[in-house]
């Protein structure tokens, strides 16, 4: 494809995202762990405000990782030529910068009431950003499977990290702490799959398309 990124440059990105993928997951069992530092209710919880500001501050510089993991994506001709297919691999990398932003935005709200801040700004910041990055997937990833440009488990990544979006984390956010934690820890290792993905299909010696992906979810081929 015309201006397509080396296959060097791809799998370079693959390999961020495996690795933003697993620290996201680590990240949630450090707060599924971390000994509470007050009582379950403020946005903080469970650290303090400092913590708290720390952590997401993490959060914002560990997102720039997912946000590189999608642009490869959605650059690498993987989801296909369609425009919509395209257009949802786009949508899921601004859906993340939002949620990046969400990370900053969230910190003003470290000492609010967590019911009374989510169902505000922040609770209305964190959905529409998520959202746009679920339904970005779910598009993004029919289009890998109809391309048929990846081959075995990995064309099923960017589709089942939309599924999950809906399925496991969004119902896990209103299950409480630990739940929710549970849920994002889930998403996070989808996102390690897809950046795996990435980078071993982009060092792969025959990218060619293999009509039968098509065939195979009963979608006919571009």
């Amino acid at each position: 494809m015309s201006g397509q990124p080396s296959r060097q440059l791809l799998s370079r990105a693959g390999l961020i995202g495996l690795v933003t993928g697993v620290l996201g997951a680590l990240s949630a069992l450090v707060l599924l762990y971390w000994p509470p530092q007050l009582a379950e209710g403020p946005v903080s919880y469970p650290f303090t405000t400092t913590g708290f500001l720390i952590a997401q501050a993490w959060f914002f510089v560990h997102h720039f990782g997912l946000v590189i993991t999608l642009l490869a994506l959605a650059v690498s001709g993987a989801v296909g030529n369609g425009r919509l297919v395209r257009g949802g691999a786009w949508l899921a990398v601004i859906g993340m910068v939002l949620l990046t932003f969400t990370e900053l935005l969230a910190m003003r709200y470290a000492d609010w009431d967590f019911d009374t801040a989510n169902a505000g700004l922040m609770g209305t910041s964190y959905g529409i950003a998520s959202t746009v990055i679920g339904l970005g997937m779910l598009v993004a990833g029919v289009g890998v499977l109809r391309a048929g440009v990846w081959s075995g488990w990995r064309r099923w990544t960017p589709l089942a990290t939309g599924v999950a979006l809906f399925a496991v984390v969004t119902p896990g956010m209103f299950g409480g702490f630990v739940m929710a934690r549970l849920a994002i820890g889930f998403w996070m290792l989808l996102f390690a799959a897809l950046g795996w993905s990435l980078h071993a299909e982009s060092r792969r010696s025959s990218p060619a398309p293999q009509p039968r992906a098509a065939a195979s979810v009963g979608w006919p081929a571009p």
